[in-house]
């Protein structure tokens, strides 16, 4: 697959994303309270996409697990917020570990601690995942995603298992989670034109000759692979904030083949395409939800099925996955050269 990657640094790769996602945010976040809230929704799941980009786009790895991520970050981030009384009282928390009800840090202390946990932990998987290819490694990761989908579903002394942890403060301001949404991209930019991230690039593009020029495939993927664990476990505690409640179901299936649909759908390969597709399919999803709900979509009323929205956007998935695999923006990242080009055409 021909990848349209970058080695350097250029400024409109850079700030053109950046413009966008600012620009986009500033529009949406003032039309209406709910798009407010979708917005708020879409600067998380376009962090999710930053951490997928990093692992998945660099690599070629198709990756099921980093939803493991999010929910792990979101959690430590719910827990450690929460309000002391809702976890020593709560129904749903009346088996909770005792020395978990005291917790109680800064919002941004704990989103801080949820991306270092959740790096951890993706290291520390990382070492017995970043040596499987192919078929093995999706299995491996999507195993990763139902291990600790289920130990946190069914175990009620470490949160509220198939409950959920109410009361959890909420970042009301749009323009907190734009700034930190900002700042992730800026990093994933520098990681990718860094000498690991080039690397690591190499590694997707002939995985066969860079052992010979004595690059070591696992290391570079484990570091990238713990490098998109801290941005999961950033967007999963971006994510808790906007809800304001933990459940583990929110970062299971749906959660996991939406970030990945952005990813694909956009194009894997560069951080402009990571955005265009969390835009692309945040409204698209949005549209498909207002029509399952049967509600007037711009004047219209088209009724579809409840659960059309899932199976639409999976179809989509797999289509780009086998006809467009290097997604809408062909993995090349944002340039002027299109206005040039009709320029001098005209």
């Amino acid at each position: 697959m021909k990848h349209g990657g970058y080695t350097k640094f250029s400024l409109q790769n850079l700030l053109g994303p950046l413009a966008l996602l600012t620009v986009a945010t500033y529009f949406l976040n003032g039309a209406s309270t709910s798009l407010q809230l979708i917005t708020q929704f879409a600067l998380c799941y376009f962090v999710m996409v930053l951490a997928l980009q990093v692992f998945v786009g660099n690599s070629g790895v198709l990756s099921f697990g980093h939803g493991s991520f999010a929910l792990l970050g979101s959690y430590v981030s719910g827990m450690l917020t929460a309000p002391v009384h809702i976890k020593g009282h709560a129904l749903a928390l009346n088996q909770l570990w005792s020395f978990l009800v005291p917790l109680q840090v800064n919002i941004y202390v704990a989103m801080a601690l949820s991306a270092l946990i959740s790096g951890a932990v993706a290291a520390l998987t990382g070492i017995l995942l970043m040596r499987l290819n192919g078929l093995a490694a999706g299995i491996a990761t999507f195993a990763l995603l139902g291990v600790t989908y289920n130990i946190f579903f069914n175990n009620k002394q470490i949160g509220p298992g198939s409950q959920a942890l109410p009361a959890v403060p909420t970042i009301t301001n749009t323009y907190i989670l734009l700034l930190i949404a900002a700042l992730s991209l800026v990093c994933v930019y520098f990681f990718n034109i860094s000498r690991i991230g080039r690397t690591i690039l190499a590694t997707r593009e002939d995985a066969m000759a860079a052992p010979a020029l004595g690059v070591s495939i696992f290391k570079v993927r484990l570091i990238a692979f713990s490098i998109s664990g801290v941005l999961a476990g950033l967007a999963g505690s971006m994510y808790v904030h906007v809800a304001g409640t933990f459940q583990v179901q929110d970062y299971y299936l749906d959660f996991t083949f939406m970030t990945l649909s952005m990813l694909i759908v956009g194009g894997s390969a560069s951080i402009w395409g990571a955005l265009v597709g969390t835009v692309l399919i945040t409204g698209v999803g949005q549209i498909l939800l207002m029509m399952e709900q049967n509600l007037p979509v711009f004047g219209l009323h088209i009724t579809i099925p409840l659960g059309s929205r899932a199976v639409i956007i999976a179809v989509t998935f797999v289509a780009m996955l086998l006809w467009r695999s290097s997604g809408i923006t062909n993995g090349r990242e944002f340039s002027l050269d299109f206005l040039k080009k009709l320029s001098k055409k005209n």
